[in-house]
């Protein structure tokens, strides 16, 4: 992976979309501090997914589980509630 200065991807984007299209991610930074990361748009994607799942994964840890003596309504049952439910 390519580390460059913001000035540098700035000034040389172009081939620097390049090297990124290629597959290469490039780190960029400035004042010398990592900042931020071109990634190609596949990684990306995938990495995004990958942490929405696991942000959804999360929050889901912290809903309440169904209680024990809730009742175990079938799917056609659930559907007759909705209908009775609707104006």
């Amino acid at each position: 992976m390519k580390t460059l200065s913001s000035v540098e991807v700035q000034n040389h984007f172009g081939s620097i979309a390049n090297i990124v299209k290629s597959g290469e991610p490039v780190a960029v930074t400035q004042y010398g501090t990592p900042t931020l990361m071109i990634l190609p748009y596949g990684l990306a994607a995938e990495a995004l997914r990958d942490y929405n799942a696991r942000k959804l994964a999360e929050f889901m840890e912290t809903m309440p589980s169904a209680s024990a003596d809730a009742p175990n309504l079938t799917l056609e049952q659930i559907n007759s509630l909705v209908h009775e439910l609707r104006p």
